[in-house]
């Protein structure tokens, strides 16, 4: 009886037009706390926070669990988190109590986003965001883009995380001008759509040259050509 009344009265208060009460995440803005900077204008967590974070967590800063914390909090510039950025990550975070808490959250929420495209595609774009040192660039240096492509890539395609990585890191061209979006996300639908050996490709004028070239240098590679 004292659930039906509850429910009942919880109905009459949402009718009312009062909000469902929400998970508390007090601890998990306890975090912030921790590892803010002490001086900042602006109350964040900079570079020397993050890696202690990162240290707290049992993770290294290179680790694919510091890129979905970036997304889940829609981070705006590496190595720093503001506190209205943390706050955006209470919806997928906010039960995290604790930095090893967080780390857990932050494995399951990587495990779910290899499972569901469209929010792992939505990562794959904000990491190219990310990236951008300077907002006005499209492009993001060859460097990033192979550390990226191997942390996001490697649990579901390791395969052709490996050869896309090596063909980045040769190509002179790239070097210069970098990977535009456009070659970015091409390349997750290429990794989800041609087979490791590329004996699938269609050379169909679909694909950026950069993955035509790519695929004619791995065929050259393997004696397919």
């Amino acid at each position: 009886h004292l659930g039906v009344e509850y429910g009942c009265a919880h109905m009459r208060s949402w009718a009312r037009g009062g909000r469902r009460p929400g998970p508390d995440t007090s601890k998990y803005m306890a975090i912030f706390d921790t590892y803010k900077e002490a001086d900042a204008e602006e109350p964040s967590i900079g570079p020397d926070g993050v890696e202690k974070l990162c240290a707290d967590m049992g993770v290294d800063p290179s680790d694919v669990t510091l890129l979905v914390l970036a997304w889940a909090m829609g981070a705006s510039k590496m190595g720093y988190l503001t506190h209205q950025e943390w706050e955006t990550g209470a919806g997928r975070l906010g039960g995290a109590s604790s930095a090893a808490e967080l780390q857990k959250e932050l494995q399951a929420l990587f495990q779910a986003l290899l499972g569901d495209i469209e929010r792992f595609r939505d990562l794959h774009s904000f990491t190219h965001r990310f990236c951008r040192e300077d907002p006005r660039r499209k492009n993001i240096d060859v460097n990033s883009a192979v550390v990226m492509l191997g942390l996001l890539f490697k649990p579901t395609w390791p395969a052709h995380a490996s050869s896309l990585c090596e063909y980045f890191s040769g190509h002179k061209q790239l070097a210069q001008r970098g990977v535009s979006h456009d070659e970015w996300m091409m390349a997750l639908q290429f990794c989800r759509e041609i087979l490791p050996d590329c004996s699938n490709f269609q050379d169909d004028g679909a694909w950026p040259v950069l993955l035509d070239d790519y695929v004619e240098w791995r065929r050259a590679k393997d004696g397919n050509a």
